[in-house]
């Protein structure tokens, strides 16, 4: 009976963390800010490759602002989506590189705000 029981925890626990998306949120939200750049960013899978992808803000042309949040959501819920980083800039400054990286064989969709 200990066994089955702890069969079906090990499973739940499994399936918890399988099942999460890789939703990223840096910085604090503060009243009174704007959105300053918002672009859903996606990449289809591929056979047993990791795709990746460079987001810059600033887009050339565009006057950079003070960044105070930086908001990732990813749009596959099942935990197959990819992950996000922060590669240079971010929170305090005027501009930010982020970095997305899809899982081997996998695709990513993630919906990105920069505020």
């Amino acid at each position: 009976m200990k066994l089955l029981i702890s069969v079906i925890v090990l499973i739940s626990f499994t399936a918890l963390v399988l099942g999460q998306s890789h939703n990223y949120l840096w910085g604090t939200r503060k009243p009174r800010d704007m959105l300053l750049y918002r672009t859903n960013a996606s990449k289809p899978s591929s056979f047993m490759r990791i795709k990746s992808m460079d987001l810059h803000y600033p887009t050339k042309g565009q006057k950079g602002r003070n960044i105070t949040t930086i908001n990732i959501v990813d749009q596959y819920v099942d935990g197959k989506g990819g992950y996000a980083s922060l590669a240079t800039g971010g929170v305090g400054y005027n501009h930010t590189t982020i970095h997305l990286k899809s899982q081997r064989g996998k695709g990513f969709n993630f919906m990105v705000d920069v505020s």
